[in-house]
């Protein structure tokens, strides 16, 4: 067995743990009353910091702000929905649970929403984080869909990078209306979406059409 890791050490380790520190105290915060209640000065008391402190690491509201959601979303492993489906279940069904159970924090989604807008300002501090998270989240999406194909279940001509790109902005848009709306299933309507865009019915009429072949 390997040795564990041995923590950082000196002036590193000391400023990489009141960063971690720092970014899990904002995401506390957020949690607890919203983004639009986070302030230097809370997140500098609850840490025990001083407000220079805070600001020596994240030099404005806006970079607390995108290190609380960075924090939140690397609790939640950002897998993208494509976890293992267990035999002889549909998996976008799996998926659509897997959409649901992101519905527990609705602070951290007003959060990403808003940072999502502000991220369109290339000088804003969400920006990099934006490009970076939309990268991942497409790669994700593209794996999930080359798994669907491989397994029969999405149709072979659907190009996985456009898939992703498409059920990305499903999703998010969706996700943004159920914040407003939150009255319908929003993993039914995600789960749906992603049927369309396999071209899900496209596989089953061709199935149909086969077996009646071999029945004729």
């Amino acid at each position: 067995m390997s040795p564990a890791p041995r923590p950082p050490r000196g002036p590193y380790g000391k400023t990489r743990g009141r960063v971690e520190l720092v970014a899990r105290t904002a995401h506390e915060v957020v949690l607890e009353s919203g983004h639009r209640a986070l302030t230097l000065a809370e997140v500098a008391r609850r840490a025990d910091l001083s407000e220079a402190q805070v600001l020596y690491h994240f030099p404005s509201r806006d970079h607390l702000l995108v290190a609380a959601l960075k924090h939140a979303l690397d609790r939640q492993g950002e897998d993208y929905g494509h976890r293992p489906v267990a035999p002889g279940t549909d998996p976008v069904d799996a998926f659509a649970a897997n959409v649901n159970e992101g519905l527990s924090d609705p602070p951290v989604l007003r959060l990403f929403v808003a940072m999502s807008a502000e991220a369109t300002d290339p000088d804003h501090p969400a920006h990099a984080w934006s490009r970076e998270h939309h990268e991942g989240v497409v790669r994700g999406y593209a794996r999930m869909l080359r798994n669907l194909q491989e397994s029969g279940w999405a149709h072979p001509d659907v190009e996985p990078d456009r898939f992703a790109r498409q059920l990305m902005a499903l999703w998010e848009g969706l996700q943004a209306q159920w914040l407003v709306d939150p009255s319908f299933d929003l993993g039914a309507e995600v789960a749906a979406g992603v049927r369309v865009l396999a071209r899900r019915d496209a596989v089953l009429a061709r199935e149909a059409v086969e077996s009646l072949a071999h029945r004729l």
